[in-house]
C-alpha cells in the first residue's frame, strides 16, 4: 500500500465527498474511487458507507480504526523531513511561551550562555497549546510548556520543571476584605487572559465547579497588560502564580474553601528525537531547576 493512498483516504474521511476530494489534489474522480477500493480490497473490509444523498459518505467502524493508524503513519512520514531538517541545522528551535519564559529564562541564563547554548537556540514565542502542536508535528524540536494538565501521548518525553498554583489578583490598591466568597469576587469587574489562553481553560473550569461567571470587562493575549491593568485597579483578575512572581502593586485575594487549579510548567520533547550533544545538554539544565 502506499502513501498516496492513504493521504487520498484522510482527506476523504475529512471531506465526506468524492468530487471534492479528487479537486483537492487535482486528480479525476476514479482516481480516487480507485485508490479507495485497493484499500478495501487489501483489507478485505469495507471502510466507507455512501449516503442516499449524492456523493456524500460516512466512515464505518473499520473506516474509523483505519483513520487512527493513517494519522500516525502520515504524521510519521511528515516527521521523517522534519527531523532530518533538523539534524542538519545548527539551531535547535525552541518553543518558549511568554509568561513562563520570563520567569524561567533569568533562572537559567548565566548557565546557558557559561555554556555556550545560548546562541545554539532559535527561540519560537508562542502560546502552550500553539507550541504543544508545534513541537507534535515536528516544528520545533522541544519546547517550554505550562498546562494543567500533564501530557498523555506515549511519543512525548516530559520534565516537569514547577509546579504552581492560578491566583485571583488585585491591586494592593484595592480593598478586598469584603470578598468573602467566589460569588462576591466575580460580581467585581474582572480583566481575563483571551480564549487561547491555559488561563481561560482553567478559570472555565473554576467557574463549572462553583457555578459562577465572571463580569468580565476587558480581554487580552497580553498578559503584561492584564498585570498592568491589575496594578491600576481597573479590575481583578486570574493568573498563575508564575506570572506575578516579582511583581509589585499586586496582592493575591484568598477565598477560604476554593480550590484552584494547578498549573505544571514542564521542558517537553518527542520521546523518538535523536539530537546532539547540545540538546542533551539544554535537557539537563532545565532538569537543574
Amino acid at each position: 500500500m502506499n502513501l498516496k493512498d492513504y493521504q487520498y483516504f484522510k482527506k476523504l474521511a475529512e471531506l465526506k465527498n468524492f468530487s471534492e476530494t479528487a479537486n483537492f489534489f487535482k486528480v479525476s474522480q476514479p482516481t480516487i474511487t480507485y485508490s479507495l477500493k485497493r484499500l478495501e480490497e487489501n483489507f478485505d473490509i469495507t471502510l466507507i458507507e455512501r449516503k442516499s444523498f449524492a456523493n456524500s459518505l460516512s466512515l464505518t467502524p473499520a473506516g474509523q480504526q483505519m483513520m487512527l493508524h493513517i494519522n500516525r503513519i502520515l504524521l510519521e512520514n511528515d516527521l521523517i523531513e522534519e527531523d532530518m531538517r533538523r539534524i542538519k541545522r545548527d539551531k535547535i528551535v525552541m518553543g518558549w511561551p511568554p509568561i513562563i519564559t520570563n520567569y524561567l529564562i533569568p533562572k537559567v541564563f548565566d548557565k546557558l550562555k557559561r555554556t555556550g547554548l545560548l546562541n545554539s537556540i532559535e527561540p519560537v514565542a508562542d502560546g502552550s497549546r500553539e507550541l504543544l502542536s508545534k513541537l507534535k508535528n515536528g516544528k520545533l524540536d522541544m519546547s517550554l510548556l505550562g498546562t494543567t494538565v500533564l501530557p498523555q501521548e506515549n511519543h512525548l518525553d516530559y520534565q516537569i520543571i514547577k509546579k504552581h498554583q492560578f491566583k485571583f489578583i488585585a491591586s494592593e490598591k484595592r480593598d478586598t476584605s469584603n470578598l468573602k466568597t467566589i460569588e462576591q469576587l466575580f460580581d467585581e469587574d474582572f480583566i481575563s487572559l483571551d480564549e487561547g489562553s491555559v488561563h481561560k481553560l482553567a478559570l472555565q473550569r473554576v467557574k463549572e465547579r462553583y457555578n459562577v461567571s465572571p463580569d468580565t470587562t476587558f480581554q487580552t493575549a497580553d498578559y503584561n497588560l492584564m498585570l498592568s491593568l491589575v496594578q491600576a485597579d481597573k479590575g481583578i483578575s486570574f493568573v498563575t502564580e508564575t506570572a506575578i512572581e516579582g511583581v509589585s502593586g499586586i496582592k493575591e485575594i484568598k477565598l477560604d474553601g476554593i480550590q484552584l487549579p494547578s498549573f505544571y510548567i514542564l521542558f517537553i520533547y518527542r520521546h523518538s528525537m535523536i539530537g546532539d550533544q547540545r540538546i542533551n545538554e539544554l535537557i539537563d539544565v532545565f532538569k537543574s531547576i
